[in-house]
């Protein structure tokens, strides 16, 4: 009998970092449909250009360093569609621009590339952005779930991601196929939904487009979560209490959930760090 040897790992799957991120795209696709549906077609040229802006960072990066192109993995793409999907439907084209640029030459490549980021770069994106032009990133309106049709369609939107929890149901696919891992999500969308009943928070300003975003999307994110299992399941749960208590005195839920995942990536390498499983010799000791 023949055996093949070949260097570890040893486990081939059909995955790759390409279809992980188009799968991740095509997740996306329903909340931009909804968003355009409510916004107008306008909100459309915020997409396109935030989308190409990360594309064209990501390639004259690469030109410039002699390396190969990358853009078909899609992850430029995913950056610049999840960076457009959190503005508002009211920004200047230009704000997408220096979104998109800002993600993608200083969060991603900066930081040594696909898989090396400290932060997610398209919440990142949204941090500069935020604190450059605080007045043009301003919403008009916070959505609140007055009614059940509101999961369905919250026309009091004040951001494109903010139009549609339901929208967001594709997540589900994802750990289904296991291209996010099951812990961070669960426990982060329990902790915040027990927590603001603790505390009597209104639910229906607590569950929005974004939070589905960040439960799905950006908190499990593999690049910047822990890769630990008792990791992921602290992570979730400090996500949940640093949205609950920001969204509580700050009053935006919105908000909330891009400073929790922004912050919890920060001290993910911390949380990390300390839930490595001990060496059997050092259980045993």
């Amino acid at each position: 009998m023949k055996l093949a040897v070949s260097v570890p790992p040893h486990i081939k799957l059909d995955d790759t970092i390409a279809s992980i991120n188009w799968t991740k795209i095509a997740v996306l696709i329903p909340v931009c449909m909804v968003s355009i549906y409510v916004f107008g077609i306008d909100v459309l040229s915020i997409l396109l250009i935030s989308v190409f802006s990360a594309l064209i960072t990501e390639a004259a990066i690469q030109k410039l360093q002699n390396q190969e192109l990358t853009i078909k993995d899609g992850d430029a793409v995913l950056i610049g569609l999840i960076l457009g999907l959190l503005l508002p439907p009211t920004v200047p084209l230009w704000i997408p621009v220096m979104g998109a640029f800002f993600a993608v030459a200083l969060v991603k490549h900066a930081f040594g590339g696909l898989g090396s980021t400290l932060f997610n770069p398209a919440i990142a994106g949204l941090v500069f952005l935020n604190m450059s032009w605080t007045v043009l990133m301003g919403v008009d309106s916070v959505p609140h779930l007055g009614q059940y049709s509101d999961i369905m369609l919250e026309l009091g939107a004040g951001r494109l991601i903010e139009v549609s929890p339901f929208a967001l149901i594709g997540g589900l696919y994802l750990i289904h196929k296991k291209y996010i891992e099951w812990r961070i999500p669960l426990t982060y969308l329990l902790t915040t939904i027990v927590l603001a009943v603790l505390i009597g928070e209104d639910l229906s300003y607590v569950f929005t487009g974004m939070l589905m975003l960040g439960v799905f999307i950006l908190a499990a994110d593999p690049a910047t979560s822990p890769i630990t299992k008792n990791g992921r399941i602290i992570y979730g749960i400090f996500c949940g209490i640093l949205t609950v208590l920001y969204g509580y005195f700050s009053y935006n839920y919105g908000l909330a959930v891009i400073f929790t995942i922004f912050f919890a990536n920060a001290v993910s390498p911390f949380i990390e760090k300390n839930t490595y499983p001990k060496p059997v010799d050092e259980v045993m000791a």
